[in-house]
């Protein structure tokens, strides 16, 4: 997966990829979980008490500063993929947030949502 560069393009591309799901959850899509994705989450449900809602809200709540790596910016893609560091629960727990917005319909699908394995750099955080 790429990891884009900081410059004001890509961050609009980011931002435009993140206001493309608020918009899809705001008309009713539904968030679907892939059989590794749901895995995770059972994973984290039960070490955790974190739940699909939760990772929802932080979805909802996602800005450009958690961009991880991701995007084609090409456009060119079915799904266009993106990763993020980002923090769920009452506890703001560390997750590696990887989903997909299909290109041509309304598919929201979460590739993973796990605490990470390696340390996440954040290349448009401030």
């Amino acid at each position: 997966m790429t990891e884009l560069p900081y410059t004001v393009d890509n961050i609009d591309l980011i931002q435009n990829f993140i206001n493309e799901t608020r918009r899809r959850i705001s008309n009713g899509v539904t968030i679907t979980f892939t059989s590794k994705a749901s895995s995770e989450l059972e994973d984290l449900m039960l070490q955790y008490d974190i739940n699909a809602d939760d990772i929802e809200y932080t979805i909802l709540n996602l800005s450009t500063e958690n961009y991880f790596r991701g995007i084609d910016p090409s456009g060119s893609a079915d799904f266009n993929v993106c990763a993020f560091r980002a923090f769920v629960g009452k506890e703001k727990l560390e997750i590696y947030l990887k989903y997909g917005l299909e290109a041509e319909g309304l598919q929201i699908l979460i590739f993973s949502n796990h605490i990470p394995d390696f340390p996440m750099k954040q290349p448009f955080k401030n």
